[in-house]
């Protein structure tokens, strides 16, 4: 069968000839030769892209696929065009942006911010700061306070993009094309605080009165607020701006995962396909926040309200992520759900009643804030949770909040991962071991409907699963269990799911270091699997 993109004729990039062969990757393109296909690769790889870009008066610039997008395929790999410590932070290395230790550090010896070793005082991210440091005539003096938030560190990375003005202009022309919600951002008391805190310090700080206006520099913070990445590679994380990552489109059910290189590029792939015409979109908040928590976060930061397919639909998709069981009527099993949720957030009314959906039993949102209130706290207080606080925590909340709560959620996820942890599984009970089974399949279950591109979170529950299994199976041969081959296949296809979902991330990350024992396993299980054949 011919594709419509097949169909369609076009003129060749090289000698304007009529083709209907496009690049296969991007689908944008015509070439009428291979030859001439390979020469303007130089030219062609930097915009080489499965998806196109659009506009619209409600939504900006977006990303829309500009064909078939496979499962695993990766949709933009891009270096970012800024990147420094984030707004809040202690003391951390203005080299390689790791936390500042108090018995291991130093100063550079050009302008006196702290590095961890004289190294980093000649990485390329310093360089900028450090000249206009110098500029000032006067060292930095950090007073050494190593574990709480530093207020020096809130301007650094405004300034690495500001200096992007005359060190990299074709950045800094990119980076000012970037959304700043500007007129939102004015009418909060964020903006008071940044103005003072930031624009006026930088002014003051760095002797440079007349260099940037306030409303420049105040453009570039809410540019960096706006559209910052937390890049986990460091402790505690840095943030980063990058250009075409920017424009993807923010939805709670999003079709595209976020990863990262261990140099800091940004990787945006696709866990599941994608079809060709469809908007690309990543998860600004998290997904595994209830619907008011992902709100509230997106208001705050983004200035929006999502509508998303997610966000629209009371049940969270079938899921009742953030329902609770019916408490006006005891011998009710129904659930309240929050009807009147998408209102609240449109006309700011925090105050709202709801029935149950079974026994039409009434509650004031009041009683539901301190249910919430009570198991949110509790839930604090679990600090390093243990599989026996995490299973007291279900036993307790699933009286009051639906099956897939996301309380109840986070608890399972924390559950399926400490059970067996540090070397304990050959020594676990056979009903611990079947429950971070059931636990962790559940979770697969639920999250790859509610959120099936949260790619990190599928992979390390694929991999305790798969683990669960292993020992199953290994206690089943010992004891001459006839169905413990069953239990490696299935091993073996949970540890391939992981390295699915985690192929992307880098070592350096508690996920890239689960993909490395999940291809290990893998491969003893293959072995053993084509022993067993």
């Amino acid at each position: 069968m011919v594709s419509e993109n097949e169909r369609v004729a076009g003129n060749c990039a090289i000698c304007d000839k009529e083709t209907k062969t496009r690049c296969s990757a991007c689908q944008s393109v015509f070439y009428c030769c291979v030859e001439h296909q390979k020469s303007d690769w130089s030219r062609h790889k930097n915009s080489c892209h499965p998806f196109k870009v659009e506009s619209s008066p409600e939504f900006g610039r977006y990303l829309v696929a500009s064909k078939d997008i496979k499962a695993g395929e990766i949709v933009l790999k891009e270096s970012p065009l800024v990147c420094g410590p984030s707004q809040i932070t202690p003391p951390v290395c203005v080299g390689c942006l790791q936390k500042i230790e108090e018995k291991r550090h130093t100063e550079c010896e050009r302008c006196g911010w702290l590095v961890c070793r004289r190294e980093c005082q000649d990485l390329p991210g310093h360089k900028a700061e450090c000249e206009l440091t110098v500029a000032r005539g006067e060292k930095v003096s950090v007073f050494k306070y190593f574990e709480a938030p530093h207020p020096t560190y809130q301007c650094l990375a405004v300034v690495r993009a500001l200096l992007l003005r005359d060190s990299a202009p074709e950045k800094y022309e990119k980076l000012l094309k970037l959304e700043s919600h500007d007129k939102e951002r004015k009418e909060t008391e964020q903006w008071e605080l940044d103005s003072k805190h930031i624009a006026d310090f930088i002014k003051r700080f760095f002797r440079c009165e007349s260099r940037w206006s306030t409303d420049e520099i105040l453009k570039v913070v809410g540019i960096l607020q706006v559209n910052g990445h937390e890049v986990p590679l460091t402790v505690p994380g840095h943030i980063a701006v990058y250009n075409l990552a920017s424009l993807i489109e923010h939805s709670c059910r999003n079709n595209v995962a976020k990863s990262f290189t261990k140099h800091g590029d940004i990787i945006f792939w696709a866990p599941n396909p994608i079809k060709r015409g469809e908007r690309l979109s990543i998860c600004y908040s998290d997904t595994m926040w209830g619907t008011n928590a992902r709100q509230a976060h997106l208001k705050q930061t983004k200035f929006f309200v999502c509508n998303c397919e997610r966000c629209e639909d009371v049940t969270e998709l079938g899921t009742n992520f953030s329902a609770l069981r019916c408490i006006g009527n005891a011998a009710c099993d129904g659930l309240i759900l929050p009807e009147k949720h998408m209102r609240m957030m449109k006309t700011n009314n925090g105050s709202f009643d709801d029935r149950c959906g079974k026994c039409g039993a009434s509650y004031d949102f009041k009683e539901v804030a301190q249910i919430l209130a009570e198991a949110t706290a509790d839930l604090a207080r679990l600090g390093k949770a243990n599989d026996e606080t995490c299973i007291d925590f279900i036993e307790k909340y699933s009286k009051k909040l639906s099956k897939n709560h996301y309380l109840l959620t986070e608890v399972r996820i924390s559950l399926a991962q400490v059970i067996g942890q540090n070397g304990q599984m050959q020594r676990i009970t056979d009903s611990k071991l079947f429950l971070k089974l059931e636990t962790a399949k559940n979770l697969i279950e639920l999250i790859s409907n509610l959120a099936p591109a949260e790619s990190r979170l599928l992979g390390v529950l694929h991999f305790e699963a798969h683990s669960a299994l292993a020992e199953i199976a290994r206690r089943g041969a010992a004891k001459k269990n006839p169905n413990f081959k069953g239990a490696y296949e299935e091993s073996y296809h949970h540890a391939e799911q992981a390295i699915k979902y985690l192929k992307h991330e880098p070592s350096v990350l508690p996920e890239g270091r689960v993909l490395k024992q999940a291809k290990i396993n893998a491969e003893s299980l293959k072995i053993m699997l084509l022993q067993m054949a």
